[in-house]
């Protein structure tokens, strides 16, 4: 390989820097041009993760979810058996039947109509609904921790089976 192949296909632009090339034990400086930076992508979520699965249902914001066997988001329930260890996270908006649901699995999430209590846990409910009263039927599974009464910290623990 050539020095000439090596520099050919990078985009030239004022900016020039020096750098090492190494072609097979030989090693020499050449000149290196460095490309216009690119478009920024979209904004990630502060400190989450998220994915992207199509919606099974019409589903609100902010509500925990599980995949269906189509591999496609439902509204989690601490009262479906089969949920016990499938919940994914929740829901960062609402979205129709069908259309592309933002699933935020860990990190902060900010909703300013929330009022929770600082030093309780946060639950499944039932429907993909988040309570802080602990369920005594079904399953309990913390889902999120409040950071204040608008934000939580996402961070799904180990469910306990209830009897």
């Amino acid at each position: 390989m050539t020095i000439n192949e090596i520099i050919a296909p990078i985009a030239v632009t004022t900016q020039e820097i020096v750098a090492p090339v190494t072609l097979d034990a030989l090693q020499v400086s050449a000149p290196v041009y460095i490309g216009q930076r690119g478009v920024d992508g979209a904004p990630g979520v502060a400190g989450g993760v998220v994915v992207q699965c199509t919606a099974g249902e019409a589903l609100g914001g902010h509500r925990a979810v599980v995949l269906n066997a189509a591999a496609a988001a439902v509204y989690a329930s601490n009262t479906v058996p089969e949920h016990l260890h499938k919940v994914l996270g929740l829901t960062t908006g609402a979205v129709i039947l069908g259309a592309e649901a933002t699933v935020q699995t860990g990190g902060e999430m900010t909703e300013p109509t929330w009022a929770w209590t600082l030093d309780a846990p946060i639950f499944l409910g039932e429907n993909g609904l988040l309570t802080q009263t602990e369920p005594t039927t079904g399953f309990s599974l913390v889902v999120a921790f409040p950071v204040t009464a608008t934000k939580i910290f996402i961070k799904l623990r180990e469910p306990l089976a209830l009897t």
